[in-house]
This record gives structure tokens, sequence and C-alpha cells, in this order.
């Protein structure tokens, strides 16, 4: 790579990763800030709708239970 202002260029302004490749292989992938931040936000929603599927699933499946108990059993436990 000999013009990388040209690179970085291209990079900002693609919408998506760019892939640099030698030899027909892949060999760097680069993208600008923008890009970068929504593919980490776009990874932190999908953990996060995982976590809210699972808990609606614990509550579908009646695998749940109130705070008040274990929190009352620990008090009396250690006398708090």
């Amino acid at each position: 790579m000999k013009d990388t202002a040209a690179f970085a260029e291209t990079v900002h302004a693609a919408q998506n990763p760019v892939i640099v490749t030698k030899n027909g292989k892949e060999t760097l992938v680069s993208m600008s800030p923008e890009v970068y931040e929504s593919l980490r936000l776009e990874a932190a929603r999908a953990q996060l709708r995982g976590i809210a599927d699972k808990g609606i699933s614990d509550i579908e499946s009646r695998r749940i239970r109130d705070a008040k108990t274990p929190t009352a059993k620990l008090r009396k436990q250690y006398d708090l």
C-alpha cells in the first residue's frame, strides 16, 4: 500500500468495513470509527436482546421467584 491518504479516504467513505487482500486472501479489515461504533452498538443490542429473551422465557416457564423470600432468609441467617 503506497497511498495511505487515498486508502484512508476510501475507508472513511465506505459504509461497511473495507477488506484488503494479498494474493487473493483477506489480510486486513479496516473501517471508519463511525462504522466500528455502529457494529459495536449492533453487537451490544443483540446481546441485550438475548438476555431479555432469556428472561421472558424464564418468566413464561415459571423459572422465577420473588426476591423477598431469599432476602428474608439471608437476613435471618446473618442476623441483619
